[in-house]
């Protein structure tokens, strides 16, 4: 595994944090495709590809986890404020 598919790697996994974990999406798709494109340029890492495809894949789809999130989170106090004015 090279330095980059490592850090690749790390982000995807740093990525599944509730929350926090948005900041660390974007930086595992990058380093994933920059990986891919890598690998497909040079036969010396295309070892490494799996982790790639798997790096973008992963912080793709917590990705959009992370803003349906953030988007529950934005949304609650308006669907408090609904369901208080039934008390």
């Amino acid at each position: 595994m090279t330095g980059l598919a490592g850090t690749a790697k790390a982000f995807a996994t740093f990525s599944l944090v509730p929350y926090l974990g948005i900041l660390f999406c974007p930086a595992a798709v990058v380093l994933g495709a920059v990986g891919i494109v890598r690998s497909y340029r040079s036969p010396q890492v295309s070892d490494s590809t799996r982790i790639y495809y798997l790096s973008a894949i992963v912080g793709l789809g917590v990705l959009g986890i992370q803003v349906w999130f953030w988007w529950i989170l934005y949304h609650v106090p308006a669907w408090v404020s609904v369901y208080s004015q039934f008390d």
